[in-house]
C-alpha cells in the first residue's frame, strides 16, 4: 500500500508551540487535539490507523518533548490559555504563557526579515546603503538574544519554537551575506559565519528528532548547513583552525582540512 499521506494544517508558520496549534486547529476545522494525556492518545492513534512514521526512531516521543516546558506539558485549553493556566485570554502581555511571549517576539523578527528582504531587492546591486544594513546587523544580534532567552525560558533545548528561531537565524545571517557582502569586511564575514554553522547543526538535529530525515526541512537546512562550511573554506585556501564563540550558546567548531568538528570532539 505504500506509505500514508499526511497533510499539516497549520501553515506560517508550522512551528508553533501546543497551545497555539491547539487553538488554530479548533478556530479552523473545529478539531481539538486535547491537553497531554488527549495528545499522547492521538499520537499513538494516528500510528495505530494510519501506520504513519510517528513512532520510527521514537519520533513520537520526540514529537511530544518537543512540546515541553520546564519539564512539563503546558496548560492549554482550545480558547487559549494565560500563565497561569486560566482558561482564557489573557487581558495584558503578562498574563500571556511563555510561549506565546517567544511567539510574538518571532512573528515581530519574521516580518523585519520580510521587510528588509524587501527593501533590499528595491536597491540597486551592490549599493546597500548604511542604514539598511545596520538594521540587518541589529536583527541578527536580536535574533541571537532571542535565542538565549528562549532556551531559558522554556528549560527545553527541543522545544519546537527553538527550530523557528534557528532558522530565523540562518535567514537574517544570509539577508547579511547576500546583500551586505561590499558593506562586510573580511573578518565580519568569517564571523557571520562562525555563527551560522552552528545554529544549521542545532536547527538539523531538532528538525531529525521531530521530522524524520526525509523532510524536505530537513533537506533545506542539510543544504545550507553544507554551503556554509564550504563559504567558510572559500574564504582560506590553507589549512585553517578557527575557533570561534557563537555568541548565543558558546559553541565552538574546528574546520581543519575540510572536515566540521563541534568543540569536543577528537581531532586528529
Amino acid at each position: 500500500k505504500g506509505e500514508a499521506l499526511s497533510l499539516h494544517y497549520v501553515e506560517n508558520p508550522r512551528e508553533v508551540s501546543h497551545a497555539t496549534r491547539r487553538k488554530i486547529l479548533f478556530d479552523q476545522h473545529r478539531f481539538d487535539i486535547g491537553d497531554e494525556v488527549s495528545y499522547k492518545s492521538f499520537l499513538d492513534a494516528t500510528m495505530t490507523k494510519t501506520g504513519h512514521l510517528f513512532n520510527d526512531n521514537e519520533r513520537g516521543s520526540h514529537i511530544f518533548e518537543s512540546e515541553l516546558v520546564g519539564g512539563g506539558f503546558p496548560v492549554s485549553s482550545r480558547e487559549g490559555n494565560n500563565n497561569n493556566g486560566k482558561v482564557g485570554n489573557g487581558e495584558n502581555d503578562d498574563d500571556l504563557p511563555k510561549t506565546q511571549h517567544i511567539e510574538k517576539s518571532l512573528d515581530d523578527l519574521e516580518d523585519m526579515t520580510k521587510e528588509l528582504q524587501s527593501i533590499f531587492k528595491l536597491q540597486p546591486a551592490g549599493n546597500t546603503d548604511d542604514g539598511s544594513f545596520d538594521r540587518a546587523a541589529a536583527l541578527e544580534l536580536t535574533v541571537c538574544e532571542l535565542i538565549s532567552a528562549s532556551q531559558s525560558a522554556l528549560g527545553n533545548d527541543h522545544h519546537i519554537l527553538l527550530s523557528r528561531c534557528r532558522r530565523l537565524h540562518l535567514d537574517s545571517i544570509e539577508v547579511l551575506l547576500s546583500q551586505c557582502a561590499l558593506i562586510l569586511t573580511e573578518k565580519q564575514s568569517i564571523e557571520l559565519m562562525a555563527r551560522f554553522l552552528p545554529s544549521a547543526q542545532h536547527l538539523l538535529e531538532l528538525q531529525r528528532r521531530r521530522l524524520g530525515r526525509d523532510h524536505p526541512d530537513v533537506a533545506r537546512t542539510c543544504n545550507d548547513f553544507s554551503m556554509g562550511i564550504q563559504a567558510l573554506l572559500a574564504a582560506f585556501a590553507k589549512k585553517i583552525d578557527i575557533i570561534e564563540n557563537g555568541g548565543h550558546d558558546n559553541v565552538g567548531f574546528m574546520l581543519q582540512d575540510g572536515a566540521f568538528f563541534p568543540d569536543g570532539e577528537e581531532k586528529d
